[in-house]
């Protein structure tokens, strides 16, 4: 039987205010009908999934950072006969073991690790990380999973959200640290770069083949210090990595028993790199660029001598502090902006040649069958006012790649996360298709799902959920 909070914790029930999004009280629901106000594209179909943490409370301890709190997994479900909602919490050991003591059991992005000295020690071979995959939701082959920033991924049904349990791989690749975001090819393979760690760090880029859990090591790059690492973008052709001036201290991970995050040291007097790993034959180029943070990629491609990778980039890491959780629930302004910036890596050369956007994007997103394939023209993401009082995303952008031109679509007094765009089938227009963007405004009793005209940036429908569906990171369709 599935493990559930036994006791009360109904934190956000009666508040008001965008800021509910960072409270617990997070319910489980069954299929439940949502209603539609305005009118949904008759072609919209299938399930919106989204990944996020929900609960950070628990009667004898709570989590430290946003990042931190225990799964939720949501589905909003378009189908002929309407829309309807389910949530689940994802069942996983650090789950069931969290509301079994009544306090986090393992330690977290934020959070130290409760176990003592011996404890660790007696894990150095194989150490304790958490398997509480609160960040990307995506499939290998037909299985879906949910992944943080750890090795550790969990299998859940897409269609009824249940848990189905750890993933195992027949393989012995060591890989200590793992990007959150995996990316699938042309030919149905799950490509995704881990780390070990030891004197050096080892970048592994490996591949997991259908129908084969197996890690299979590609390349491979030695560093002295590996950078945070989130994601990572692709072309038909190559990997690429950034490595953040954000890097890690790889004896903490053992010994120190702190938070994930702060085995971790800014370190921009070492500048940052950004490598290539050719997908055939493991071949690894790099180039220099002066010292950043980066979470997400809004894509890479190929285009002549040279190879081109956009970025939401930070030029420090302060943002890391200001998403702790209490910053987050007092409405802190935020103190860095991402800003949009385009790396040219050409061949022969050791420096990128740099080109800026000058807009403030994050969370970025392009057609699908263009990432990882081909030149995406347009992106979409989400936004932060500049006016340096802004507490989290308020606002929904339009890019477009070729001029820097945007677009805007915004809600009044509310938070706006990650869009993700749904093409209209059979349409061979980058553009033509929808936006569905998570948001809560003060007055809100519910999350409000939005349905964007993903080329004019004009609200077409809303979808009132029935609880505050705490803020979470990323989503996907099917």
């Amino acid at each position: 039987m599935a493990a559930v909070l036994q006791f009360p914790l109904d934190i956000a029930e009666h508040r008001r205010g965008r800021l509910r999004g960072f409270q617990s009280g997070a319910k489980e629901f069954g299929e439940t009908t949502v209603e539609v106000a305005g009118t949904l594209p008759n072609w919209l179909r299938g399930r919106f999934l989204l990944n996020g943490p929900a609960l950070w409370d628990l009667p004898q301890g709570r989590y430290e950072h946003w990042f931190d709190g225990l799964a939720m997994l949501h589905a909003v479900h378009f189908t002929d006969e309407g829309v309807s909602y389910r949530s689940r919490y994802l069942q996983s050991e650090d789950y069931r073991a969290s509301i079994a003591a009544g306090k986090p059991a393992m330690g977290g992005f934020g959070t130290d690790d409760p176990p003592g000295l011996l404890r660790r020690l007696s894990g150095i071979v194989s150490p304790r990380v958490t398997d509480n995959a609160a960040v990307v939701m995506s499939r290998i082959g037909r299985q879906w999973v949910a992944t943080t920033e750890t090795p550790r991924m969990v299998g859940f049904d897409a269609a009824t959200l249940d848990t189905t349990g750890p993933i195992h791989f027949d393989d012995q690749a060591k890989i200590h640290l793992m990007s959150a975001h995996g990316i699938g090819d042309a030919q149905g393979n799950h490509w995704n770069v881990g780390v070990e760690l030891g004197p050096k760090c080892i970048y592994k880029l490996f591949r997991i083949r259908p129908a084969v859990m197996k890690r299979e090591v590609v390349g491979e790059i030695k560093v002295p210090a590996s950078g945070y690492l989130h994601a990572f973008a692709m072309t038909p052709r190559h990997a690429l990595v950034w490595e953040t001036a954000l890097r890690a201290q790889a004896l903490g991970f053992v010994f120190t028993g702190k938070a994930y995050i702060r085995n971790f040291k800014w370190q921009p007097e070492l500048g940052s790199m950004i490598h290539a790993i050719s997908l055939t034959d493991g071949k690894v180029t790099s180039w220099q660029v002066p010292a950043m943070l980066a979470f997400h990629a809004v894509q890479a491609y190929e285009r002549g001598d040279e190879t081109v990778l956009e970025l939401s980039v930070f030029d420090d890491a302060r943002l890391i502090e200001d998403l702790g959780i209490d910053a987050r629930r007092e409405g802190r302004p935020l103190s860095s902006r991402p800003a949009l910036r385009r790396y040219r890596l050409q061949r022969g050369k050791t420096q990128a040649v740099i080109e800026e956007f000058g807009v403030p994007i994050d969370q970025p997103q392009v057609h699908p069958d263009r990432w990882a394939q081909s030149q995406a023209t347009v992106a979409w993401g989400t936004g932060v006012n500049t006016d340096g009082d802004g507490a989290l995303f308020d606002r929904t952008l339009r890019i477009d790649l070729a001029t820097g031109e945007h677009r805007m679509w915004r809600r009044a007094n509310a938070f706006q996360l990650e869009p993700i765009f749904v093409p209209r089938p059979g349409s061979a227009v980058e553009d033509d298709g929808v936006l569905l963007v998570p948001t809560l405004a003060d007055e809100d009793v519910g999350s409000v799902i939005a349905v964007v005209d993903a080329s004019t940036m004009q609200s077409m429908a809303t979808l009132a959920m029935p609880q505050v569906m705490p803020f979470g990171f990323h989503a996907a369709f099917e």
